[in-house]
Protein backbone atom coordinates (compact mmCIF):
# COMPACT_ATOMS: atom_id res chain seq x y z
CA UNK A 1 0.00 0.00 0.00
CA UNK A 2 1.50 3.29 -1.02
CA UNK A 3 1.59 6.36 1.16
CA UNK A 4 2.45 9.95 0.40
CA UNK A 5 5.07 11.89 2.30
CA UNK A 6 6.44 15.37 1.73
CA UNK A 7 9.56 14.81 3.83
CA UNK A 8 12.92 15.34 2.14
CA UNK A 9 15.54 12.61 2.42
CA UNK A 10 18.61 13.03 4.60
CA UNK A 11 21.75 11.02 5.22
CA UNK A 12 21.37 8.37 7.92
CA UNK A 13 24.82 9.19 9.31
CA UNK A 14 24.05 10.66 12.77
CA UNK A 15 27.39 12.43 13.09
CA UNK A 16 29.30 13.02 16.32
CA UNK A 17 26.98 15.76 17.57
CA UNK A 18 24.05 13.36 17.78
CA UNK A 19 25.76 10.11 18.76
CA UNK A 20 25.44 10.73 22.51
CA UNK A 21 21.63 10.60 22.34
CA UNK A 22 21.35 7.26 20.53
CA UNK A 23 19.58 5.67 23.51
CA UNK A 24 16.98 8.40 23.94
CA UNK A 25 13.43 7.04 23.70
CA UNK A 26 11.28 8.38 20.91
CA UNK A 27 8.70 10.96 22.00
CA UNK A 28 5.41 11.56 20.20
CA UNK A 29 3.06 14.41 21.10
CA UNK A 30 -0.11 15.69 19.45
CA UNK A 31 -1.66 19.13 19.14
CA UNK A 32 -5.44 19.09 18.82
CA UNK A 33 -7.59 22.18 18.38
CA UNK A 34 -11.30 22.43 19.07
CA UNK A 35 -13.77 24.80 17.51
CA UNK A 36 -13.05 27.28 20.30
CA UNK A 37 -10.43 27.72 22.96
CA UNK A 38 -6.69 27.09 22.92
CA UNK A 39 -5.01 24.12 21.30
CA UNK A 40 -4.63 21.01 23.42
CA UNK A 41 -1.06 19.63 23.49
CA UNK A 42 -0.35 16.21 24.94
CA UNK A 43 2.70 13.96 25.13
CA UNK A 44 1.58 10.43 24.26
CA UNK A 45 4.80 8.75 25.39
CA UNK A 46 7.01 8.42 28.46
CA UNK A 47 10.72 9.12 28.77
CA UNK A 48 13.57 7.33 30.48
CA UNK A 49 13.17 6.12 34.04
CA UNK A 50 13.13 9.13 36.35
CA UNK A 51 12.43 11.66 33.61
CA UNK A 52 9.55 14.05 34.42
CA UNK A 53 6.67 14.42 31.94
CA UNK A 54 7.39 16.88 29.16
CA UNK A 55 6.05 20.33 30.04
CA UNK A 56 6.38 23.07 27.38
CA UNK A 57 4.92 25.61 29.83
CA UNK A 58 7.56 25.07 32.53
CA UNK A 59 9.64 28.06 33.61
CA UNK A 60 12.68 26.26 32.23
CA UNK A 61 11.10 24.19 29.44
CA UNK A 62 12.34 20.64 29.06
CA UNK A 63 10.81 20.41 25.59
CA UNK A 64 11.34 22.68 22.60
CA UNK A 65 9.19 22.55 19.47
CA UNK A 66 10.68 23.44 16.10
CA UNK A 67 9.43 23.71 12.55
CA UNK A 68 11.55 22.68 9.61
CA UNK A 69 11.08 22.39 5.87
CA UNK A 70 13.17 19.20 5.76
CA UNK A 71 15.11 16.85 8.00
CA UNK A 72 18.44 18.60 7.46
CA UNK A 73 17.01 21.83 8.81
CA UNK A 74 15.44 19.97 11.75
CA UNK A 75 18.84 18.48 12.60
CA UNK A 76 20.52 21.87 12.49
CA UNK A 77 17.88 23.34 14.80
CA UNK A 78 18.24 20.48 17.26
CA UNK A 79 22.02 20.82 17.34
CA UNK A 80 21.72 24.57 17.92
CA UNK A 81 19.23 24.16 20.77
CA UNK A 82 21.40 21.56 22.47
CA UNK A 83 24.50 23.76 22.07
CA UNK A 84 22.66 26.72 23.59
CA UNK A 85 21.59 24.56 26.53
CA UNK A 86 25.21 23.56 27.13
CA UNK A 87 26.31 27.20 26.99
CA UNK A 88 23.73 27.98 29.69
CA UNK A 89 25.20 25.27 31.90
CA UNK A 90 22.34 22.84 31.30
CA UNK A 91 22.68 19.21 30.35
CA UNK A 92 21.77 19.02 26.63
CA UNK A 93 20.26 15.60 27.32
CA UNK A 94 17.68 17.30 29.56
CA UNK A 95 16.18 19.11 26.54
CA UNK A 96 13.82 17.23 24.23
CA UNK A 97 13.50 18.70 20.74
CA UNK A 98 10.27 17.85 18.91
CA UNK A 99 9.79 18.74 15.26
CA UNK A 100 6.28 19.64 14.09
CA UNK A 101 4.78 17.16 11.61
CA UNK A 102 1.50 18.06 9.92
CA UNK A 103 -0.56 14.95 9.16
CA UNK A 104 -3.57 13.76 7.23
CA UNK A 105 -4.47 10.17 8.15
CA UNK A 106 -6.95 7.60 6.94
CA UNK A 107 -7.25 3.82 6.86
CA UNK A 108 -6.03 3.84 3.25
CA UNK A 109 -3.71 6.21 1.39
CA UNK A 110 -6.27 7.13 -1.29
CA UNK A 111 -8.74 8.44 1.29
CA UNK A 112 -5.97 10.38 3.04
CA UNK A 113 -4.97 12.08 -0.22
CA UNK A 114 -8.60 12.96 -0.93
CA UNK A 115 -8.94 14.56 2.50
CA UNK A 116 -5.76 16.55 1.98
CA UNK A 117 -7.10 18.11 -1.22
CA UNK A 118 -10.62 18.70 0.11
CA UNK A 119 -11.56 22.42 0.22
CA UNK A 120 -12.31 22.17 3.96
CA UNK A 121 -8.88 20.82 4.85
CA UNK A 122 -6.26 23.00 6.52
CA UNK A 123 -3.89 24.83 4.22
CA UNK A 124 -0.71 23.48 5.77
CA UNK A 125 2.61 25.24 5.91
CA UNK A 126 5.17 24.74 3.16
CA UNK A 127 7.93 25.29 5.73
CA UNK A 128 6.72 22.43 7.94
CA UNK A 129 7.23 18.69 7.53
CA UNK A 130 4.06 16.91 6.48
CA UNK A 131 2.73 13.41 5.93
CA UNK A 132 -0.35 12.13 4.09
CA UNK A 133 -1.18 8.44 4.38
CA UNK A 134 -1.96 5.60 6.77
CA UNK A 135 -1.28 5.21 10.52
CA UNK A 136 1.38 2.54 9.94
CA UNK A 137 2.99 4.61 7.21
CA UNK A 138 3.18 7.50 9.65
CA UNK A 139 4.78 5.21 12.22
CA UNK A 140 7.45 4.27 9.69
CA UNK A 141 8.21 7.91 8.98
CA UNK A 142 8.48 8.76 12.67
CA UNK A 143 10.80 5.80 13.15
CA UNK A 144 12.98 7.13 10.32
CA UNK A 145 13.12 10.58 11.92
CA UNK A 146 14.27 8.96 15.14
CA UNK A 147 16.77 6.72 13.34
CA UNK A 148 18.64 9.60 11.70
CA UNK A 149 18.53 11.50 15.01
CA UNK A 150 17.52 14.88 13.67
CA UNK A 151 14.92 15.27 16.43
CA UNK A 152 13.99 13.54 19.68
CA UNK A 153 10.44 13.12 18.46
CA UNK A 154 7.51 14.82 16.79
CA UNK A 155 4.45 16.90 17.54
CA UNK A 156 1.67 15.71 15.26
CA UNK A 157 -0.67 18.42 13.93
CA UNK A 158 -3.84 17.24 12.13
CA UNK A 159 -4.65 19.17 8.95
CA UNK A 160 -7.94 17.68 7.78
CA UNK A 161 -11.14 16.44 9.32
CA UNK A 162 -12.40 14.09 10.39
CA UNK A 163 -9.23 13.29 12.31
CA UNK A 164 -9.58 9.99 14.15
CA UNK A 165 -7.46 9.88 17.29
CA UNK A 166 -7.84 6.11 17.29
CA UNK A 167 -5.56 6.00 14.22
CA UNK A 168 -2.73 7.09 16.52
CA UNK A 169 -3.71 5.12 19.61
CA UNK A 170 -4.56 1.85 17.84
CA UNK A 171 -2.21 2.07 14.86
CA UNK A 172 0.78 4.40 14.95
CA UNK A 173 1.79 4.16 18.61
CA UNK A 174 1.49 0.36 19.00
CA UNK A 175 3.57 -0.13 15.82
CA UNK A 176 6.35 1.98 17.30
CA UNK A 177 6.08 0.39 20.74
CA UNK A 178 6.26 -3.12 19.26
CA UNK A 179 9.65 -2.20 17.83
CA UNK A 180 10.93 -0.94 21.16
CA UNK A 181 11.09 2.70 20.10
CA UNK A 182 8.75 4.15 22.71
CA UNK A 183 6.46 3.47 25.62
CA UNK A 184 2.87 4.65 25.39
CA UNK A 185 1.79 7.03 28.15
CA UNK A 186 -1.46 6.73 30.15
CA UNK A 187 -2.15 10.23 28.76
CA UNK A 188 -3.73 8.54 25.73
CA UNK A 189 -6.76 7.72 27.90
CA UNK A 190 -7.47 11.42 28.43
CA UNK A 191 -6.84 12.21 24.76
CA UNK A 192 -9.34 9.53 23.75
CA UNK A 193 -11.86 10.85 26.26
CA UNK A 194 -11.66 14.35 24.80
CA UNK A 195 -11.19 13.65 21.11
CA UNK A 196 -11.96 9.99 20.46
CA UNK A 197 -14.64 8.25 18.42
CA UNK A 198 -13.85 10.17 15.26
CA UNK A 199 -14.50 13.55 16.87
CA UNK A 200 -14.55 16.34 14.31
CA UNK A 201 -13.07 18.84 16.77
CA UNK A 202 -9.44 18.05 16.12
CA UNK A 203 -8.71 20.19 13.06
CA UNK A 204 -6.02 22.81 13.32
CA UNK A 205 -7.44 26.34 13.13
CA UNK A 206 -5.95 28.86 10.68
Amino acid sequence: MSVTSHVAAVSADPGPANAASADRPLRVAVELAGRSGPAYWADLTVGRAGDPPLDPSAEVPDVVRVRAADLREAGRLRDRIRAEAAEEGRDPESVTVLVDLEVVLASDARTARARRTHPDSGRGDAATLSYVGTPHGLAGLIADIHAVRVADGVTLIPLAEPFTVEHLVDGTLPWLQSRGLLEISPTVVEVLRRFGDGARAAVRAF
